[in-house]
């Protein structure tokens, strides 16, 4: 699996879990604020002013989950690192080859020069 797919995968599962989190945090908070209402309708205005700040920072936290998202789609740190990485290893084995191929050459050379004067010694 390469980088970019990873990244995907990981910002849909990180956006999955938020999103879950952030709903039961949510739905709790709503259950008891309507229960709190019901039990005390004259403090309706008190607790849906509380309800409404505490579903703001439950809703902060999955804004932050899809910033995280978002940056590992389209910022992608490590996209280019890995990318330079892979290029470079590519260019090191090139240069093994050419190093092997050039070793070669130097024994078929000494090996051609050794042949004539064999020969010449019959």
């Amino acid at each position: 699996m390469d980088i970019l797919t990873a990244s995907v995968v990981i910002s849909g599962i990180s956006m999955a879990i938020a999103t879950i989190g952030t709903g039961i945090g949510q739905g709790m908070a709503v259950n008891g604020a309507m229960q709190g209402i019901s039990r005390q309708p004259e403090a309706a205005g008190t607790i849906g002013t509380n309800l409404i700040i505490g579903l703001a920072f439950i809703e902060s936290l999955a804004i932050y989950a899809l910033v995280v998202a978002l940056l590992l789609l389209f910022a992608d740190p490590f996209a280019t690192g890995a990318k330079e990485q892979v290029e470079m290893q590519n260019k090191v084995s090139v240069l093994q080859m050419k190093v092997q191929e050039l070793q070669l050459q130097v024994q078929l050379d000494t090996m051609q020069k050794s042949v004539p004067a064999a020969a010449a010694t019959k």
